[in-house]
């Protein structure tokens, strides 16, 4: 991790020593299971800032991983749009449901975070950084909703944002019930109870399909 020891002072200095905050918390974040356990001093001490100057930047631990999962959802967003960009005009419901699960495929910092967005990481921020997120999120969904739109083209104006919407608590659901504690872990290894194991890359896209025919089937009607 860089070392950063000199003041930012001009706006690009103080654009990158964010940019550094956040590689610090990214690196904390993959290297540790537990969100819990990593406090602001660590990653103020990560990259040998003093706490102090941590706080100019960021004001609480969850607007630093709030801002996290904002670069992990544009990157993710990115993907997404390329992917669909790739794909015929009038494409099937099965080459959309393809390119929607392509774009979180081996995310693992994304789909962490959010995991922990309603009940953690929007939580302990004050109004001006939860307008700015929502926002944001806004115009994301907004735009990825018209891409989709565009391809699969059975669904109606506004459908691709809604579409999207609940693509986003599927994988919340999803997430939470494929990474069961450790002790609940070794509980499934026995043969009774294996067939309740849960894993994300199979649940979380077939009931992203069946959401998405249910979408294709109501937008005809």
């Amino acid at each position: 991790m860089t070392k950063l020891k000199r003041r930012a002072v001009s706006a690009e200095q103080k654009a990158q020593r964010r940019v550094d905050i956040l590689n610090s918390a990214r690196a904390l974040f993959s290297a540790t299971n537990s969100y819990d356990a990593i406090l602001m001093k660590h990653i103020a001490e990560n990259i040998q800032l003093t706490k102090g100057t941590l706080y100019l930047y960021f004001k609480t631990k969850e607007e630093v991983f709030l801002a996290l999962y904002e670069q992990e959802l544009l990157a993710l967003n990115g993907r997404l749009n390329t992917a669909f960009s790739l794909l015929a005009v009038a494409c099937s419901v099965d080459d959309a449901h393809r390119a929607l699960v392509s774009s979180i495929e081996g995310e693992d910092t994304y789909l962490r975070l959010n995991s922990l967005l309603h009940a953690v990481l929007e939580q302990n921020i004050d109004f001006e950084t939860a307008l700015a997120f929502k926002t944001m999120l806004r115009e994301q969904i907004l735009m990825s909703g018209r891409a989709i739109e565009n391809k699969l083209v059975e669904l109606n104006p506004g459908q691709g944002a809604e579409l999207l919407l609940m693509m986003h608590e599927i994988m919340i659901g999803c997430y939470h019930a494929a990474t069961p504690s450790s002790c609940l872990d070794e509980i499934f290894e026995r043969p009774d109870m294996a067939f309740m194991k849960l894993h994300f890359d199979t649940e979380f896209p077939k009931l992203l399909r069946l959401v998405m025919v249910s979408f294709v089937v109501e937008a005809s009607h």
